[in-house]
């Protein structure tokens, strides 16, 4: 069958149907593959929890030895109750009432019931082979020589995630297992002759697998299910589109061939909602009938036809006048688009991270979460910090370009800008080890500014300079007065990282980064110093940086003296 035999209608359909499926199986896969990953991840700590509370139990019982064994007189008298009991003891009681496992394992146990399996003998392995490594973890499928012994009779042989950490030799387990390797210990077992350089076996954790592959089949179901949604949808535009500007045309245009092939040549089409090069293709239909029409018509008909191409002239002048107001009300829209954007930005995102930074802070204060919880709280609070004032730098830069940023001129006393800008940065300061100084002079004058945007301006430089401040380092804060010009200057100095000459003007570009690495290690957005530049200027006053490679950088804001307000000693 050839292709020509096949209407464009069929070829589009099959087109779409084709990508709905494809793009739907690459979903699909992905999909699966990222939920396996993470609820291996979620396993894994689940694990580790596990085994650091196993870990626990074995220390307690190590440090409680002597209480256990020796009387309230001070007489030594064995109880048997030593670590490794109590910790398998745990292990057992824990396993019994789930279907999860806990044991311990090594390579020469003295339990028949400790030997190792296929599994926990290939980490044995691996933890005597590789010193530094303390886990080894994965999903086993039912394969039987996979499958854990004590789970193959409740599962039937499901899938599992096993999970094995080292037990690695310390002083105390030297005394029951320790050199000379066959002498009788106090429990009445042979030692083994370990060394603190020794693995003393490993804690072994299986964990089934029914549930989480339940959760995982509904997740990919329900995504693939809002995916086919999606796909459906976009596919009904896209096909109605192509029927209304494309298929309609062609039909029709189709209909006009065979009327001029019955010989009624005057046939004019209308491309009135159609597509730039389908209406392309109806003007040259229409000026073809038209040049048939000329041709077999007297000379009245001709002039005749010379009025109707002046007249399309005008048509055509008309179109195109209607193609401007056309393009005038999208511009226009594509204006309202990015209003309600910018709108939206505004109400929608920065209300809700004022609040996310607003409960992270009460959690912080609170007192009653733990050191691991502060620092989760901690890291929610300074990525939402982060990201508002990402969103507060777009707003202004949109405001900017909209010619809307406000300024209001004000009195200003520096030395309360520098306090206050000292404590938003002093806290990113403590937490990258950097130390901050500010210094104002005595002599600073008020000056005329605004205040909020002075603010912004120290925020946006200080917060530079911490970023790009090793450890250990200084970032200075100062504001004095330039006896020759009368001019005030704010600097803000570091002795962090630097930048190369040739990149020290570009810096004042919107978005501009001095190369991906920086980004990556550093963050941002590459808004900051535009903002700090366009806010200067807003004001009047001027920004400039001076800077070394690897030697620090001071950026000065220079206000002049046209600013400072000169008030009278009696005032």
């Amino acid at each position: 069958m050839r292709i020509r035999n096949i209407s464009l209608r069929v070829v589009s359909l099959l087109v779409l149907t084709f990508v709905f499926v494809v793009a739907t199986a690459v979903f699909t896969l992905f999909d699966i593959r990222m939920q396996t990953q993470n609820m291996e991840d979620s396993l894994a700590e689940e694990a580790r929890t596990f085994a650091r509370e196993m870990d626990a139990v074995w220390e307690f019982m190590d440090n409680s030895q002597h209480t256990i064994n020796n009387t309230t007189t001070g007489v030594y008298e064995f109880k048997g109750l030593h670590c490794a009991i109590v910790g398998k003891s745990v292990g057992a009681i824990f396993s019994a009432g789930n279907n999860y496992s806990i044991r311990y394992t090594n390579f020469e146990p003295r339990r028949a019931q400790d030997k190792p399996d296929a599994f926990e003998t290939e980490a044995l392995a691996l933890f005597n082979e590789q010193k530094d490594t303390q886990e080894f973890f994965r999903i086993v499928s039912d394969d039987p020589a996979e499958v854990d012994r004590a789970q193959t009779s409740a599962d039937n042989g499901a899938a599992q995630f096993r999970y094995v950490q080292a037990l690695r030799v310390n002083e105390s387990c030297l005394e029951c297992h320790g050199e000379p390797a066959g002498e009788i210990d106090v429990t009445g077992f042979p030692k083994e002759g370990w060394t603190l350089d020794s693995v003393g076996g490993a804690i072994s954790i299986v964990i089934p697998l029914e549930q989480q592959y339940q959760a995982l089949r509904e997740n990919v179901v329900r995504d693939v299910g809002f995916f086919l949604l999606l796909a459906t949808f976009i596919g009904i535009v896209v096909f109605g589109l192509m029927t209304v500007f494309v298929l309609r045309p062609l039909e029709a245009m189709k209909r006009a061939f065979g009327e001029v092939g019955e010989g009624r040549l005057r046939q004019s089409m209308d491309d009135a909602g159609t597509a730039r090069e389908v209406a392309s293709l109806i003007d040259r239909f229409n000026v073809m009938s038209r040049e048939l029409s000329v041709t077999y018509e007297e000379l009245e008909e001709q002039v005749e036809a010379r009025t109707q191409d002046l007249r399309r002239a005008n048509e055509e002048l008309a179109a195109q006048r209607d193609n401007l107001e056309a393009l005038s009300e999208k511009l226009a829209k594509e204006s309202q688009v990015k209003s309600d954007l910018l709108s939206m930005v505004n109400h929608e995102l920065r209300t809700p991270l004022t609040s996310i930074i607003t409960l992270a802070q009460i959690a912080l204060e609170s007192g009653g979460a733990d050191e691991e919880e502060r620092r989760s709280w901690e890291e929610v609070r300074k990525s939402s910090s982060v990201l508002l004032g990402m969103i507060n730098d777009m707003l202004d830069i949109a405001r900017s370009d909209a010619g809307a940023m406000a300024v209001s001129m004000e009195l200003m006393d520096l030395g309360d800008i520098v306090a206050s800008a000292q404590s938003t940065i002093g806290p990113l300061a403590v937490g990258a080890r950097v130390t901050l100084a500010t210094t104002v002079a005595p002599d600073v004058p008020l000056v005329s500014g605004d205040y909020e945007k002075m603010m912004r301006i120290l925020e946006n430089l200080g917060s530079n300079a911490v970023k790009f401040t090793p450890a250990g380092g200084t970032v200075s804060l100062s504001a004095m007065r330039e006896e020759e010009t009368g001019d005030v200057l704010v600097t803000v100095s570091d002795n962090g990282i630097g930048i190369a000459k040739e990149n020290q003007e570009r810096i004042f570009d919107r978005f501009f980064q001095v190369d991906s690495s920086t980004t990556r290690i550093y963050g941002g957005s590459g808004l900051g110093l535009a903002l700090v530049r366009e806010y200067a200027a807003a004001q009047g006053y001027t920004v400039g940086v001076e800077s070394e490679l690897g030697c620090g950088s001071a950026f000065t804001v220079r206000i002049p003296v046209k600013a400072v307000v000169e008030l009278d000693e009696d005032e």
